[in-house]
């Protein structure tokens, strides 16, 4: 009993695994292969020039000196390739590690949206085309009962255009230290931006100062889509009535007004929505009428966001152009 113990405790050997012969097979049947080939070559060779032993020996040599000089080129433009490849992955694996960084410091940039504030409620969302986009909204509360936001478009997209974002942040929230009107807010950020890029970027978007006692919006929209204010029976369009901050230098912009209600549902989006819905199975008119009809209890800024932005996923950009992405960005309120 014991030494069947024994006998059955005892290691077995690893058996061969079926893959660890298959190289040298296929090595050993790739150089016959290629002895028996050298050999009829060599063989046609001798009868075509029917040469005498020189000759022959002269064939021999050529035939053995081409190999080789084959071979030799081969493996060279193989390292070479091989070392191109790397650097390429290299380059390609610090890239990447760079747009990561970027996209994490362009969400890091994005303002925490209360979810209510006095008066109104809110939301925001924003779906970058790549790993970072050109979209961007920020909001300040100077004070109780009055909030301050803007949404933008860089021209352009990628890398160029988000580097610009954070010297647009820091330009909007030091401005509207001075002052609180859109016009005099989209001014100084127009001249700001001009100044700098003389044009080339520029960036359209609506400044918006919004008030709860009463409530009322002011806004400046430049050469922005225009935002939407949804309520019963209405809509009404904060349409752009001045070019795009830092087109164009000694820019004047002018405030508009409008008188809010309770119930009032407020959006803003980027081009990257209303360009989507072009071709899509739910028109921009459709999607907010649907947004328009719903009752007014059940309008919410998070439900606004979301319709908008899944209309956009499911549309397919303008008509007639071929692999269209864009920043998806929209802004929303209520009126409490």
């Amino acid at each position: 009993m014991l030494l069947r113990t024994r006998q059955a405790s005892r290691p077995t050997a690893e058996p061969v695994r079926p893959g660890n012969w298959q190289p040298a097979v296929i090595a050993v049947a790739t150089g016959l292969v290629a002895f028996l080939f050298g050999t009829w070559a060599e063989s046609v060779m001798i009868r075509a020039v029917h040469g005498n032993r020189p000759e022959l020996e002269w064939i021999s040599d050529t035939v053995i000196s081409g190999g080789v000089a084959t071979l030799t080129y081969l493996w060279l433009h193989l390292r070479s390739s091989r070392i191109r490849l790397l650097a390429v992955e290299r380059e390609q694996v610090a890239l990447d590690e760079q747009l990561h960084l970027a996209a994490e410091i362009q969400r890091s940039l994005l303002p925490d949206v209360p979810r209510s504030t006095d008066g109104f409620r809110w939301a925001a969302r924003m779906v970058p085309a790549g790993r970072v986009g050109g979209d961007f909204y920020d909001f300040v509360q100077p004070c109780p009962g009055v909030v301050l936001a803007v949404v933008g478009d860089v021209s352009g997209k990628g890398i160029p255009a988000a580097l610009l974002l954070s010297s647009l942040k820091a330009l909007f929230r030091t401005i509207v230290r001075d002052t609180r009107d859109p016009a005099s807010i989209a001014q100084r950020l127009s001249d700001s931006l001009y100044e700098a890029h003389q044009g080339a970027p520029y960036v359209t978007g609506i400044v918006a100062r919004l008030e709860s006692h009463p409530p009322r919006l002011d806004y400046v929209n430049a050469g922005h889509p225009p935002g939407q204010v949804l309520r019963d029976g209405a809509m009404l369009t904060l349409a752009s009535a001045a070019p795009p901050l830092g087109l164009l230098p000694d820019t004047r912009f002018v405030t508009a007004s409008v008188a809010l209600a309770p119930g009032d549902l407020g959006v803003v989006f980027t081009d990257g929505v209303s360009e989507a819905l072009e071709s899509g199975p739910v028109t921009l008119g459709e999607a907010l009428s649907a947004l328009r009809r719903s009752p007014a209890i059940e309008r919410s800024p998070d439900q606004a966001c979301d319709q908008l932005l899944n209309a956009a996923a499911a549309g397919g950009g303008p008509v007639g152009v071929e692999g269209w992405q864009d920043d998806r960005t929209v802004l929303a309120f209520t009126v409490d």
